[in-house]
């Protein structure tokens, strides 16, 4: 195996030339184009950018990629890969609280050159303007070639050698930049290789966003190193039309498709059965589903939906990961029907996997991935826990990344761990234990709520309201704890589907959901605050941010309210909140 990316995909190139394609589809009013690109053409390309690069002072800190969908992107990454430069991917700002985000990317990473498309050059100037960026430089990459590729010489590229900074989705913190080296990058790329079982003939389908790291490492760059072919399509493309994805499985036989749990939620709810009659799903192989909780649910329901189509249950394949292992952690087994496990709740919530007949049901994610070695710690005596026992994930290995880009203390804390003098160890945040050989992702250390001694998950509570009504089936909600002043009181912030309460009054929904809950989880009834679907944060690869819903409520800076019923304490204590403003 070749040390660096870089050598990895040359190599790649020599092989396969243009018999290997990327083909992303573009909207073209209703229909989709066809926009390809072979193995040596991206290969060139990179070679132009990187020639043109090593000639830029700017280029010496992490340049930052802000690119729309499509294959400009990947030219870029490439580019910076062959320079020894390294990318930042981010998100295009559109609105107040992402342009924060990635002014935070920009001033964390210490950028001081963005490149990025043609089309979004004029408004990108204008925002760096605003922002008084007066020491960044803008330059779009498509405009015509940059620099020359016969002029490009191989840089000094190790294992060790930084490739690019993948900032977290920040669903419980502020985004921080995870520094992967090209050991890493080729260390994961090998185990997900092995996980999806992949090879040259194969072909990757997908929509995900190129700046999330599943769609960066999973989606993008993960044909180029089995040496396959990609099709995919802009986020925006899918979540129009999801069967767009299954009719492009269909036509290019693709035998892999990557993407979080609501995007397969999408699919089992939005696809027709008359749209399905005329697919053909047959060549799947390896259905990947992470990056978010895996719902036995969603599998079941798409299963059903999608089967007349010929896709098999043992297609599925939940994994789990995150940037800081770059990506992938552990996998399923392939060619096996989803693993569920129903455990008494009771149980759980002391911190206990107990098999029980109409328990809570649970989803593996299988076993560590290749190379990889995954412990379950007590996140307080920092001792290894049996198998039965939940506790924090801990992952050490290759993958591993290399740290939090100028965050000593938070990399020495996160990435250095050592139980039972063995380490070092990533400490993940998450919550999960073994049985029977199976991980088992029970929650996030910081999302725990704690009530009369008892833990309780809320991702579990915030699935029992969205059944209560159609309305919220689809949107998004979060349900926090709120430290009053005799005791902790329950929340639920929950996005709603207007159109979809058939002149159900909003106060009936709320007693259906404080009915849902106060039952369900044997707690008091919980406040809550029904919102417009876009009212609830979350990260831009979908995930709800609790904690940043917490301050906008006790802030009462919580937009779209459309009905709210709070408990006298909970009330009071927003109040308080602003009392002290």
């Amino acid at each position: 195996m070749h040390s660096n990316f870089v050598a990895h995909v040359r190599a790649q190139v020599s092989a396969y030339g243009d018999t290997r394609k990327y083909t992303y589809l573009r909207e073209a009013g209703r229909e989709l184009v066809e926009d390809v690109a072979t193995y040596r053409e991206l290969d060139r390309d990179a070679r132009a950018l990187a020639d043109w690069l090593t000639r830029r002072d700017d280029a010496d800190r992490p340049v930052l990629l802000l690119y729309p969908p499509g294959p400009e992107f990947l030219r870029a990454f490439l580019g910076c890969l062959y320079a020894g430069v390294i990318a930042v991917p981010a998100p295009v700002p559109h609105d107040a609280l992402s342009m924060r985000r990635v002014a935070g990317m920009l001033d964390d990473a210490g950028s001081r050159l963005i490149l990025t498309s043609t089309a979004l050059r004029a408004s990108l100037a204008a925002w760096l303007r605003d922002r008084d960026g007066a020491a960044v430089s803008l330059a779009a990459t498509d405009d015509e070639p940059l620099g020359d590729p016969d002029a490009w010489v191989m840089p000094d590229i190790t294992g060790d050698t930084v490739a690019f900074l993948q900032y977290t989705s920040g669903s419980t913190s502020e985004p921080k930049g995870v520094v992967v080296s090209h050991g890493n990058l080729m260390h994961n790329e090998a185990a997900i290789s092995a996980a999806t079982d992949a090879d040259d003939t194969g072909t990757v389908a997908s929509w995900l966003p190129h700046f999330h790291d599943m769609g960066l490492i999973g989606m993008l760059l993960q044909p180029l190193y089995a040496g396959g072919e990609l099709v995919y399509m802009s986020p925006i493309t899918f979540l129009k039309r999801p069967v767009r994805l299954l009719e492009a499985i269909d036509r290019y036989r693709a035998q892999v498709t990557v993407a979080p749990n609501f995007a397969y939620d999408l699919l089992a709810r939005r696809v027709t059965a008359d749209q399905v009659a005329g697919l053909d799903l047959s060549s799947l192989r390896a259905v990947v589903n992470g990056a978010e909780p895996v719902r036995a649910h969603t599998l079941d329901a798409v299963i059903e939906r999608l089967g007349p189509a010929g896709f098999a249950p043992d297609a599925f394949l939940p994994v789990y990961g995150m940037a800081e292992v770059t990506l992938l952690a552990s996998a399923a087994r392939i060619g096996r029907s989803p693993c569920y496990l129903d455990v008494d709740y009771a149980a759980l919530e002391r911190d206990r996997i107990v098999p029980a007949e109409n328990g809570t049901r649970l989803v593996s994610c299988g076993a560590a991935a290749t190379g990889l070695d995954i412990r379950i710690v007590d996140p307080v005596t920092l001792r290894t826990l049996p198998d039965g026992h939940v506790g924090e994930i801990w992952l050490g290995g290759p993958s591993v990344a290399q740290g939090y880009w100028h965050r000593s203390e938070e990399t020495t804390e996160k990435f250095a761990a050592r139980t039972d003098g063995a380490g070092p160890y990533l400490r993940t945040g998450d919550l999960g234990a073994r049985h029977d050989g199976e991980l088992f992702i029970t929650g996030r250390l910081k999302d725990l709520i704690v009530m009369n001694g008892r833990n309780l998950y809320p991702h579990d509570i915030e699935e029992a309201v969205r059944d209560t009504h159609p309305a919220i089936s689809d949107a998004p909600g979060v349900v926090l704890s709120i430290d009053t002043e005799h005791q902790e009181r329950l929340l639920v912030v929950q996005g709603v589907r207007t159109t979809a309460l058939n002149g159900l009054p909003p106060t009936e929904l709320v007693a259906r959901i404080r009915t849902a809950v106060s039952r369900g989880f044997d707690v008091p009834a919980p406040s809550v605050v029904l919102v417009e679907r876009r009212a609830v944060h979350r990260t831009t690869s979908g995930k709800v941010q609790r904690n940043s819903m917490r301050s906008a409520f006790l802030d009462n800076t919580v937009g779209g309210v459309l009905h709210e019923e709070l408990e006298p304490s909970v009330q009071r204590l927003r109040s308080g909140a602003l009392a002290t403003v």
